[in-house]
């Protein structure tokens, strides 16, 4: 199917992008009447809300993923559970410019080996939380093609080219000033303006990478050099000093997944549609959404689930992206009112004021 085939909702019709961004259009049993309608009910087995027709269906068979693979068109499901629900129609997002007013705040998390990865998101006055821009580097997510950025099956290349931390800082100035032209003319001002980024997390493993064996002298952590660069006259930025970040993954993993849940409000017609609190830039983030859909629970082998319980733990191929994600969940991303601007206004004696 070509890439330009239309991305609307319809009825029945299970819209998925493949890693080659050729558009896939999947016929659901929702779009039969008989067996898509009725009273859904919540079934905790696959997490997800099933019609009467298919509550029967997935009764009748053993394997909750054998389920998913025959009548919910999942093909992976045979690798384990998703971790992330990511509902693609209630959370993906078409970027548009971020007003300025929004509270930003950015995630970091450093690797001693591969690229670091980094998140932004904007808090609006409602309280939802839009993931705006992602930067992971990696040739794991780039096709050389048309030299443009995706998220790509597979592992991260044994020879991956690692950026010096003063390039990455260099690169967080410029995407954060002026300069970039996503902080141009944001919804109908004329002027441009730097992002002030009310706070960033990081993972504090990065205290203990690069600062060599016993034997080595002592030199700066990873993160006393990102800060160091950060407070830099020539590359300084704002909020130049991260927050350790949260890491408990089951917390985590809650705390997104209670974000991304979908809910019915009223769309620019008045017409119901599904919204989540949480909204990703599809255009602008595409490794973040390749780990959400592509990061699964370990599964058991059939001689292990007879002497085991299910560990619960994410199978890893790449989760830089949503780690990050998980740090800016459980920072309490909340918006918070600007401060207030000094009045200019002089009284026209002494004595006079409001």
């Amino acid at each position: 199917m070509p890439s330009n085939v239309p991305t609307f909702p319809h009825p029945g019709i299970r819209v998925h992008t493949n890693s080659h961004g050729n558009t896939v259009l999947r016929l659901h049993y929702d779009a039969d009447e008989a067996k898509g309608g009725g009273q859904k009910v919540f079934v905790p087995e696959v997490n997800r809300e099933l019609s009467p027709w298919a509550e029967r269906q997935f009764r009748q068979m053993t394997d909750p993923n054998a389920y998913l693979r025959e009548y919910e068109i999942e093909a992976e499901a045979a690798l384990g559970r998703l971790i992330f629900n990511l509902d693609e129609e209630a959370t993906c997002e078409k970027s548009f410019p971020i007003p300025q007013k929004w509270t930003r705040r950015m995630a970091l998390d450093p690797h001693p080996s591969v690229p670091h990865a980094m998140l932004w998101v904007a808090t609006d006055p409602w309280n939802d939380r839009w993931y705006y821009r992602e930067l992971w580097p990696s040739r794991a997510c780039y096709r050389y093609d048309d030299n443009r950025l995706y998220g790509l099956p597979g592992a991260c290349p044994d020879d991956e080219a690692v950026m010096r931390i003063k390039d990455y800082v260099e690169t967080i100035k410029w995407l954060e000033s002026t300069e970039n032209p996503q902080n141009h003319a944001q919804l109908g001002e004329d002027k441009a303006f730097d992002e002030k980024i009310q706070a960033r997390v990081i993972d504090y493993a990065a205290r203990a990478f690069g600062q060599g064996t016993n034997d080595d002298p002592e030199q700066p952590n990873f993160q006393m050099r990102f800060e160091s660069y950060m407070c830099s006259p020539e590359l300084r930025v704002s909020c130049p000093v991260f927050e350790d970040a949260k890491k408990d993954h089951d917390v985590g993993f809650e705390m997104v997944n209670a974000g991304l849940k979908p809910r019915m409000v009223l769309g620019p017609q008045g017409e119901p549609v599904k919204r989540s609190r949480v909204h990703i830039f599809r255009d602008r983030c595409p490794e973040l959404l390749f780990q959400l859909k592509n990061i699964r629970r370990a599964q058991l082998t059939p001689v292990q689930a007879l002497t085991k319980d299910p560990t619960g733990k994410a199978v890893l191929v790449r989760s830089h992206l949503a780690d990050c994600f998980r740090y800016l969940e459980m920072a309490n991303p909340i918006y918070m009112n600007p401060a207030p601007q000094k009045s200019t206004w002089k009284p026209i004696t002494d004595g006079i004021a409001y």
